[in-house]
């Protein structure tokens, strides 16, 4: 009998030790926001038209903490770019392009957002784009780390200035131990 019981409890044991237990969590809605990305002066356009200037910033497991940790299904839903520091408003800008990519590769940059203003259309303090199906961006996020790149250009002003950027997410932790 004392046999037969340390059987059963061996191989309770082995049981128990071949499961391995996982954590499954649904983040309908994260807002991730990077502050006072700072935008260089625009060069002097001698016609007085429109510049473009280059924009990159990364978020990181030190950045954005515990929503880093999104590794399944991260899609974006929302970008907000607004201004940084003392500047009222964005009303220069004519048109954006953000881009995000793995740090490892921003060869595989998935597009975000183009935005072109049309010329009668009002501006505003800041641009805010509901994306009208969510993008998928996983690869780009589950890296280490995520490098945004923006191209702003417009009557862009001649001395640096800031933006705070929000990406609104939403995305699945899937953690097993």
């Amino acid at each position: 009998m004392r046999l037969r019981l340390f059987g059963n409890l061996v191989l309770l044991a082995v049981s128990f030790g071949a499961c391995t237990p996982s954590f499954d969590a649904d983040l309908p809605e994260v807002k991730i926001t990077q502050r006072g990305v700072k935008v260089p002066a625009a060069p002097a356009s001698p016609s007085g038209g429109e510049v473009a200037v280059p924009v990159t910033f990364t978020l990181s497991s030190l950045d954005a903490a515990w929503a880093k940790r999104m590794n399944n299904a991260v899609q974006i839903h929302q970008l907000t770019i607004a201004p940084g520091g003392t500047l009222p408003s964005l009303d220069f800008i004519a048109s954006a392009h953000v881009t995000v990519a793995p740090s490892s590769s921003t060869g595989n940059a998935t597009t975000i957002l183009d935005y072109d203003r049309a010329a009668d259309a009002p501006a505003g303090s800041a641009i805010q784009v509901d994306m009208p199906a969510p993008i998928d961006i996983t690869a780009a996020w589950t890296a280490d780390s995520t490098v945004v790149e923006l191209d702003v250009s417009g009557q862009l002003p001649t001395q640096d200035w800031t933006i705070d950027v929000t990406l609104e997410l939403s995305g699945k932790i899937n953690y097993t131990y």
